[in-house]
């Protein structure tokens, strides 16, 4: 019987997991289930396929390809889970309400509607009934219809409860990962809650796979950049699309009745507590924009590390033999779980065909 041992329980690795051929296979998914660091809860759950791209990319196409399989992952975890991921469809608005960010918001508009035709510029009068602070004349906006989101927490926890159906998934939560060896193709890992032997052996543990990889003597440029964000409930009606800042804020409108609001970004911070300075900002940027929030009740806030990589871009795919990693995906790792859990495993499974997609984001690149 094969052993595969997958480090991580976000998104990526339990994707991974749920799509590899369970003929002939053990899966255990490790994970120390840190609280407030895991990228996966902590996530906005947007499905920002075209907001965060300037150009023509493979992870262009890629997170287009993912945002497509989204609705398909919802209705199968629904039936595998009982639980609602809470997929919205109701679009995406990217806007720069400060001078210095219009010309980025141009340049993004000018790709995409080449694109997608349906992609159109808030006029004038639209601008300013959406966001009545905004001076019309040194503020842009345009309108994505297919940009939608779900809830991350939710799917997360379907995700987990889907897995763990399947009689060849183990799920082994609170477990530390003390040490990594390796002899010849094969793997021992060490943990807090004892040893596993790995035939193969995937690293998704986000902005910790490089301090993993290390262990082997493997050099992966990974960093971790905390995110503040905080949950707000209000009576605001008047918002059913997500609201994108060039800046960075954004407001993801949450049922019921509640708008999550992030994210700062701080690169090479490992804290998992909230910064009031920060949290401040979320407060003056999200109100700036939409002024009837500022009516509001917090529910919480919390923090989440994601990872990301010097170049922006993902890596994914093997590393040496019988030794995979997925891991950089910073605020794109919900949006590209299903694809990329999907084409991992189908490499992991020999075949050819995925190697090739996931050619540009090879750590080996």
């Amino acid at each position: 019987m094969l052993q595969t041992v997958i480090i991580g329980a976000g998104v990526m690795g339990v994707s991974i997991a749920r799509q590899l051929n369970h003929k002939g296979r053990q899966i255990h998914i490790i994970d120390r289930s840190t609280p407030r660091m895991n990228a996966s809860y902590a996530a906005g759950g947007m499905l920002g396929a075209q907001n965060e791209f300037f150009e023509d990319t493979p992870l262009y196409r890629l997170a287009m390809m993912s945002r497509v399989m989204m609705p398909d992952t919802a209705e199968r975890l629904n039936k595998e889970t009982q639980m609602d991921i809470e997929l919205q469809t109701h679009g995406l608005i990217k806007v720069a309400t400060a001078p210095q960010y219009v010309a980025d918001v141009k340049k993004q508009f000018a790709f995409l509607s080449q694109q997608d035709h349906a992609i159109y510029e808030l006029s004038p009068a639209q601008l300013h009934e959406r966001f009545p602070q905004c001076d019309v004349h040194s503020c842009a906006a345009f309108k994505i219809h297919d940009d939608g989101q779900i809830n991350a927490n939710l799917y997360t926890q379907a995700l987990i409860q889907s897995a763990i159906k399947r009689p060849h998934i183990h799920l082994h939560l609170h477990t530390e990962v003390i040490q990594i060896t390796q002899t010849g193709t094969h793997y021992h890992i060490a943990t807090s809650r004892g040893s596993f032997e790995a035939d193969e052996l995937i690293i998704a543990a986000g902005a910790w796979s490089g301090t993993l990889l290390q262990q082997l003597g493997i050099e992966l440029p990974t960093q971790p950049v905390k995110g503040d964000v905080k949950l707000i409930e209000s009576d605001y009606t008047g918002l059913k699309e997500t609201i994108f800042n060039m800046n960075g804020c954004y407001i993801v409108p949450k049922k019921p009745n509640r708008f999550l609001i992030g994210a700062t970004s701080e690169i090479d911070n490992w804290s998992t507590h909230n910064n009031e300075a920060n949290l401040h900002w979320l407060d003056v940027e999200s109100f700036n924009m939409i002024p009837a929030l500022q009516q509001h009740r917090v529910i919480k806030t919390w923090t989440g590390i994601r990872p990301i990589t010097p170049s922006g871009i993902p890596i994914m795919g093997a590393i040496q033999p019988n030794l995979y990693v997925s891991t950089g995906h910073y605020r794109n790792g919900i949006l590209l779980s299903p694809i990329v859990g999907e084409l991992m495993a189908q490499l992991i499974d020999g075949d050819t065909l995925a190697e090739q997609q996931l050619k540009p984001f090879s750590p080996l690149n």
